[in-house]
């Protein structure tokens, strides 16, 4: 399969055309919440691949559809604004994110860790103390809707910064992001 390059810009054209249910392969680089900050900055990235994100998908619905709770409604977007179906855009940073919904069946794949920019094992980050408490201890999850979909039947929700986004899959073309 051969790639295309495209930009951010160039993605985020793509995405606001597509109007319709369509599942898509995300491979983005995204701070790690377990790790420590340092100064504002998380200290471990990982590499993260997912098979099927679905786009043009309404939280909404998705939550009332699995839940069978017809009185569920979502709450506003909070430091966020809708684009369009697919797109969202932070307020504070003015950057665009993907708004994708993911099954809890789906493989979401860590493909890598890095600190720094350089690659490295998880053992090595705690090996040098770069794990917060909550690598160690994790919280348990609401599921989505607050708490009224299953653990069965949960699902995420991926809104990760376009400039994030290294390789997308979008109906038959992959694209690098450059």
């Amino acid at each position: 399969m051969t790639t295309t390059k495209i930009t951010p810009k160039q993605l985020a054209e793509i995405l606001c055309n597509i109007t319709r249910s369509t599942v898509c392969n995300v491979t983005y680089l995204v701070d790690d919440s377990r790790s420590i900050t340092i100064k504002g900055i998380k200290q471990v990235q990982k590499l993260v691949n997912i098979s099927n994100v679905y786009l043009n998908h309404d939280y909404t619905k998705k939550v009332i559809n699995l839940s069978g709770n017809t009185n569920f409604v979502a709450q506003e977007l909070k430091g966020k604004t809708r684009i369009c179906s697919t797109l969202i855009q932070s307020d504070t940073t003015n950057e665009l994110m993907i708004d994708g919904k993911v099954l809890k069946s789906e493989a979401v794949t860590i493909l890598g860790f890095y600190h720094n920019g350089n690659q490295i094992f998880e053992a090595e980050a705690h090996d040098n103390g770069l794990w917060a408490n909550s690598y160690y201890k994790p919280s348990e999850k609401q599921t989505m809707g607050r708490g009224t979909v299953s653990v069965e039947d949960d699902f995420n929700i991926i809104n990760t910064y376009l400039i994030r986004i290294v390789y997308i899959k979008l109906e038959g073309t992959m694209y690098e992001i450059v």
